[in-house]
């Protein structure tokens, strides 16, 4: 993982020995030849400084907060996905304090790449409605992007969705027509009943929005998306990417139930190119992560077995693709969940 907390994804033998034969066998055939992937990471983060505390988060750990330029993004596509053109939507890595020096980046990316890509805003839930608007479209973001950490003065058990997205933020949102990625709170994820009745919410209150909910609502053990999904089968204008997932039951479930119209294709990169596989213990993920050099509850090592692992990203598609099979989905649903459903709802 050197090369990712440098802000880059190198090849190495490794590469030639697992990933790129994965990638023949498993997922280049599967794959259409254009991908959006609506949930990527970007920045010039410098990466952990003399000093600095030990990350507290795995994801932290595999990168060292360590952001991967634009540039290096869209290399790392070519060399994991060889043979298809990818465009990223992309936002930053951040904290409170780095929010405006982390957006800048971004945007000082967006007219370079052109068409390349797109870019959402991260946001803070005290801006005004015309400080938002002119934030998003003076610098030409796509849409916006919010986590639970954005929130001051609540608890973390007990912060919701409308602390990091006020409604004032939601209602732009939907006039403007900008996208809103969704890292839902809560311990319970999409099974918590606060997170449901505020996904409902949101779906009547803006009928016109774009809401992405992001990781298939961090359902990454079956009982969320099991008692999770069903409720929000009929609300047609919230929408599910299924990145940093690997749970093929969840992913049957969510085809089943909202169907292909409503999916779309995400990655997390570039956390996804760590080489891993995950497991489910209950209702708590395990990551097994080749060459791991930190200890945590969500993170394992197996030295007899890691030498096998390919990029988290792959196993995750891999598992969609089961679950693509197992639903009799199409050539027509793979090219919507993985390009023309991103592509409409970003150009309209």
């Amino acid at each position: 993982m050197n090369d990712l907390r440098q802000g880059r994804l190198d090849i190495t033998p490794h590469y030639f020995k697992v990933d790129f034969p994965f990638y023949k066998e498993h997922l280049r055939d599967f794959l259409p030849d254009r991908i959006i992937d609506v949930h990527t990471h970007s920045g010039n983060n410098p990466g952990r400084q003399p000093g600095d505390p030990e990350p507290t988060f795995w994801p932290t750990w595999v990168n060292m907060g360590c952001g991967m330029p634009v540039p290096n993004l869209l290399d790392a596509y070519l060399k994991m996905f060889p043979g298809k053109e990818v465009f990223p939507v992309c936002f930053p890595s951040t904290n409170r304090e780095n929010v405006n020096e982390r957006n800048a980046y971004i945007a000082s990316e967006l007219k370079p790449y052109g068409n390349s890509f797109w870019g959402l805003l991260w946001t803070l839930p005290e801006w005004s409605r015309d400080e938002l608007i002119e934030r998003v479209e003076g610098a030409g973001f796509s849409g916006i992007k919010s986590y639970l950490s954005m929130v001051q003065n609540v608890p973390e058990e007990d912060i919701t969705i409308f602390d990091y997205f006020p409604h004032h933020h939601l209602k732009a949102a939907e006039e403007r027509g900008w996208v809103v990625m969704l890292h839902i709170p809560r311990r319970e994820r999409l099974a918590d009943p606060v997170n449901t009745a505020q996904l409902i919410e949101i779906s009547e209150t803006y009928p016109k929005i774009k809401l992405i909910v992001a990781h298939i609502g961090r359902s990454y053990c079956p009982r969320y998306g099991i008692e999770g999904i069903p409720p929000l089968r009929d609300y047609e204008n919230l929408l599910f990417d299924f990145s940093a997932n690997t749970n093929q039951l969840v992913m049957e479930l969510l085809i089943n139930k909202v169907g292909p119209k409503r999916i779309l294709y995400g990655s997390d990169m570039p956390i996804t190119a760590m080489r891993a596989k995950r497991i489910c213990e209950g209702d708590e993920y395990v990551n097994y992560v080749r060459h791991a050099d930190w200890e945590d509850n969500r993170t394992r090592r197996n030295v007899q077995e890691e030498e096998t692992y390919t990029f988290f990203l792959y196993e995750q598609i891999l598992a969609f693709k089961k679950a693509a099979v197992a639903c009799d989905l199409t050539r027509t649903d793979i090219e919507d969940i993985f390009f023309n459903n991103a592509y409409r709802l970003l150009t309209g």
